[in-house]
């Protein structure tokens, strides 16, 4: 089921089965001037129903919101087997409960999308991106607080912490990674003439804070060639040979400064090393506990570290899962984050939708 229906610019949406590659549909859209924002980092890779099941976000969702934004319409199989269309292809729909929406995020446990009608944009004809190297994370911090202050929202306002650079070093041999701590990527979209004002702008801003250095791209192509870098990070991680626990955790995004100083001193406590990169712009940052399990002893520590990090964020006021879902890795991390009615909820919708628990059994419900 990878077939892509429609594409229509008229109404600007696309029909798509769930098998699509996220990263096809982008190309055919952009073909005919139109786009789909959501980016998962893994977009070349992951399937359209396989975002649409985990609500996915990435890069750009700062300035255009995630899947569930784009999501018009889905055609549903329930557990007993009917077919059922929810939504429309209208960008405007109030006809009823958002029932179509239900469906994203649910982690395939109240449906199967057979087919979704997705919401498409006019196509941004210019892009700029700016990647900064800093020598601290602070400076990283700081000059994102600027960007915002300054009434700047770019598409896209990503970070990453020293482990993760000096691991994208290793794989990368970029140069420009040698030596530097902490790294913001800032990209601006739009009409050409207010893009390249705007990042001239943003870069006086970054400049206060005396980064390490500024790379600069225009244009398309040049844009993707250095996000090619940021897409790189979580493969290095895996390259070390430690098996990483990719911890999507969010907070509020003023906690930002405060959750790369926790990730230190929890690497500090438990003598495991934490790995940090992510959306800085809307505070989902993928703080990685990267474990040696051959290591005696590592395992209790790991989840005496997951403990910590989970108690601490929701603590803030911030979510254990801003993209990836509870699943089965959090699962043992459910009852924090959601008490007791919020469950009984969950578990009342579930029943409803599928009183035999045949779809994906045994999650979080």
């Amino acid at each position: 089921m990878n077939r892509i229906k429609e594409i229509n610019p008229r109404d600007f949406v696309a029909v798509v089965e769930p098998g699509v590659i996220t990263a096809k549909l982008q190309g055919a859209a952009e073909k005919r001037g139109l786009y789909y924002p959501p980016d998962p980092a893994s977009r070349a890779d992951c399937s359209l129903g396989g975002n649409i099941a985990t609500n996915a976000g990435g890069p750009r969702c700062l300035k255009y919101g995630v899947t569930r934004d784009y999501v018009l319409g889905l055609q549903v199989a329930l557990a007993d087997g009917r077919l059922v269309r929810l939504g429309s292809r209208c960008h405007k729909n109030k006809t009823g409960f958002d029932l179509h929406r239900m469906f994203v995020g649910s982690e395939g446990l109240l449906g199967i999308v057979t087919e979704a009608t997705l919401k498409l944009l006019p196509l941004p004809p210019y892009r700029a991106l700016i990647g900064v190297g800093f020598d601290s994370t602070r400076g990283a911090a700081r000059s994102l607080a600027a960007i915002f202050k300054a009434g700047f929202l770019p598409c896209a306002l990503e970070i990453a912490d020293e482990f993760t650079l000096a691991a994208a070093y290793k794989r990368t041999k970029s140069e420009q990674l040698a030596g530097c701590r902490a790294m913001l990527f800032v990209e601006l979209d739009g009409q050409e003439q207010s893009v390249r004002a705007e990042l001239t702008e943003v870069e006086r801003l970054v400049t206060a804070q005396r980064p390490v250095f500024i790379n600069r791209a225009f244009g398309g192509a040049a844009v993707e060639s250095l996000w090619g870098l940021r897409r790189e990070f979580s493969y290095s991680l895996r390259d070390t040979g430690l098996t990483k626990l990719n911890e999507d955790v969010t907070v509020p995004r003023g906690r930002l400064e405060e959750l790369f100083r926790f990730a230190a001193r929890l690497q500090k406590q438990h003598g495991l090393p934490v790995a940090c990169f992510g959306h800085a712009g809307d505070g989902n940052i993928h703080v990685n506990v990267m474990v040696d399990y051959a290591q005696p002893g590592n395992r209790a520590r790991a989840d005496a570290a997951l403990d910590d990090l989970f108690k601490q964020i929701l603590a803030w006021g911030g979510v254990i899962t801003g993209e990836h879902g509870i699943g089965l890795a959090k699962k043992p991390w459910w009852p924090l984050a959601a008490n007791e009615d919020v469950r009984q909820l969950h578990r009342a919708v579930k029943r409803a939708l599928d009183p035999h628990g045949i779809l994906n059994p045994g999650k979080f419900v």
